[in-house]
């Protein structure tokens, strides 16, 4: 298999919907409508990963360059928070704010548990650091708090998100920039410095990703 990682445009929301409707149940899944105004507002704060080999997978989650394999997706914004008000409400997005926030980490289920979560975060975490941000925000079950520690997440507690009507724990990656240096890295882990739904173990801030086609045996294996 090819990967790459790019972003997304309205073409894909099709593709899009499809994973997010395979990775969550109704209550947890966001709309067809939230869909396409986060698309249409923030394109660039989507992250692909496209199977470039067009007949790998049956799942109907084809895009014009093959087929979606996973995403992650979340606005900007200055809240250190993560808010349920941002779900929906796409105009909450500022292309400058300090905080990265994560609302989904997809991944279709014919790709999970093979790395890819990890892959899609990693590159996320670099992108936010590379953009200048303070770090990045997600909320997950109890029971991904440990994978997302790996990647260098730190677990806040309860969060006051009642989305779904599920519990949620709050997990924040702080980065630091090395004065004089301009390198991004990322407190608590030096792993969530290089290009690193319940994601593989159930879902561009200026960088060019479209013209890179990625191995994908080379992506790390989850434990």
């Amino acid at each position: 298999m090819h990967m790459l990682i790019r972003h997304a445009t309205m073409e894909d929301l099709d593709a899009i919907e499809a994973v997010e409707a395979a990775c969550f149940p109704p209550a947890e899944a966001a709309s067809n409508e939230s869909l396409t105004a986060r698309v249409a507002a923030y394109p660039d704060h989507f992250w692909l990963l496209v199977n470039t080999d067009d007949d790998d997978t049956p799942f109907p989650s084809r895009v014009e360059d093959g087929t979606l394999v996973g995403f992650v997706d979340g606005m900007a914004t200055n809240e250190p928070n993560l808010a349920d008000a941002m779900y929906d409400d796409a105009d909450m997005h500022d292309e400058h704010g300090d905080w990265q926030m994560i609302f989904g980490v997809d991944v279709a289920p014919v790709y999970q548990h093979r790395g890819c979560a990890s892959y899609l975060l990693r590159q996320v975490i670099l992108d936010a650091a590379q953009a200048g941000r303070k770090g990045l925000v997600l909320t997950c079950k109890e029971r991904l708090v440990d994978f997302y520690a790996r990647l260098g997440f730190v677990d806040e507690g309860l969060s006051e998100s009642t989305h779904g009507n599920v519990v949620w724990h709050q997990m924040r990656l702080a980065l630091t920039h090395a004065v004089g240096t301009g390198n991004p890295t990322a407190n608590g882990s030096a792993k969530t410095a290089e290009r690193t739904n319940d994601a593989d173990t159930t879902a561009m801030s200026g960088v060019d990703h479209d013209a890179e086609t990625l191995e994908f045996p080379q992506v790390e294996p989850t434990a």
